[in-house]
């Protein structure tokens, strides 16, 4: 399911993620909403369902997407099946350590990052959504706008929102070439050498260094960096341990 980013079709390079579907009827309806927008890469992650068929009956048409849909038994797998190297996270609540943009306002972005290495669009269970430490793993979280009481979307509904969004905006005859993405591998490494490199100078919390790594990130992920950047800033680490365990 590698991404090719010499497709024309933006739609091509994203891949949408269902991770932990509780509801076939849904299922099948997020097939359909693919085939609507031309959309046809999706992976099912930890499905809490195995009433394919009645799935199957919802997806119409888009039989096909669903048959072809791989099954993960965790979200990592998923993600890595996806090849994304970018990853966007769908929530409806407002989270302390998020800034979410509107789905209207992301979207050209969305477009420019798939055609530079591949995107994976993430949608959370019916029931709950998302959870904080699923979306920590995003590079960014869209909104979908709402007038009223109710923010939550059915996760059909969402799916199809989002991806009717993605449709109109997708013109990637007058998208700029964008820089290579790092892969999810890449950017998770590099968080991982920050988190080193933070414990070792004392400036995480001994009790709950998750807690700041949430914010380290959110303001990381803002700036996007790209393959080089990442490799820069893991390589800085690299020095910087060295140098603080060999004075």
């Amino acid at each position: 399911m590698a991404p090719n980013p010499l497709l024309l079709r933006p739609q091509d390079n994203i891949t949408i993620i269902l991770h932990r579907p509780a509801i076939p009827e849904n299922i099948g309806s997020v097939a359909r909403a693919m085939r609507n927008t031309g959309f046809s890469r999706l992976i099912i992650s930890c499905p809490e369902t195995v009433d394919w068929p009645t799935a199957g009956k919802l997806a119409v048409s888009a039989a096909d997407i669903l048959d072809r849909a791989p099954r993960c038994g965790s979200l990592e797998e998923a993600i890595a099946l996806s090849e994304a190297r970018y990853l966007v996270g769908t929530t409806g609540r407002s989270r302390r350590y998020w800034q979410s943009a509107e789905i209207g306002a992301a979207a050209s972005q969305i477009l420019s990052r798939s055609i530079s290495g591949g995107t994976a669009l993430l949608f959370g269970p019916e029931s709950t959504g998302l959870t904080n430490e699923e979306l920590t793993l995003c590079h960014t979280t869209v909104t979908i706008p709402f007038d009223g009481e109710l923010a939550s979307y059915n996760l059909a509904q969402a799916v199809l929102l989002v991806l009717f969004t993605l449709m109109i905006q997708a013109q990637p005859e007058d998208r700029p070439d964008s820089p290579d993405s790092a892969s999810f591998e890449e950017v998770e490494g590099m968080y991982a050498h920050i988190q080193e490199l933070l414990t070792e100078v004392g400036f995480l919390w001994e009790d709950n260094p998750d807690h700041m790594m949430k914010a380290v990130r959110e303001f990381v992920n803002r700036a996007e960096p790209v393959e080089q950047e990442v490799k820069m800033i893991r390589g800085v680490c690299r020095k910087l341990l060295y140098h603080l365990r060999n004075k």
